[in-house]
């Protein structure tokens, strides 16, 4: 089974809530709670959407973050691949079969088509027509 990392998990998390909300903009401490994630962690996740373009980080009183595009602009592979770096799913150099092994060409294979799946779809696809509920 394919399986995204926490951090995927959570910027898709982060981008949902933001997408549901009245306003477009929260604080990282109010995503944290609501989803129940350490708040160091997600201040990482969020300077990482922001620096790719999928969030606006808003300084000063009032402030927060919110997204940074139009949902349907927000292109769920295109996220993955900033919080994933691609790579092998096994690691094969301490495994005697590896010569004679194909598992490695089968999972790659199978994780480039998990990869152009989600590049199918956007952001706007997940949260339905009025945004997921916060």
């Amino acid at each position: 089974m394919l399986q995204l990392t926490r951090r995927a998990d959570y910027a898709l998390r982060m981008l949902i809530h933001l997408a549901g909300i009245a306003g477009g903009r929260a604080k990282i401490g109010q995503i944290a709670e609501a989803q129940a994630i350490s708040r160091t962690h997600l201040m990482k996740i969020a300077n990482d959407l922001t620096h790719a373009g999928f969030t606006e980080a808003v300084r000063g009183r009032g402030g927060g973050i919110r997204l940074g595009r139009d949902p349907q602009d927000i292109n769920l592979g295109d996220v993955i691949n900033v919080m994933e770096a691609p790579g092998p799913l096994v690691d094969c150099m301490s495994c005697i079969l590896v010569r004679g092994c194909g598992l490695p060409a089968v999972l790659d294979s199978a994780s480039r088509a998990f990869r152009a799946e989600l590049a199918k779809h956007s952001l706007a696809d997940i949260i339905g027509p009025r945004g997921a509920r916060a």
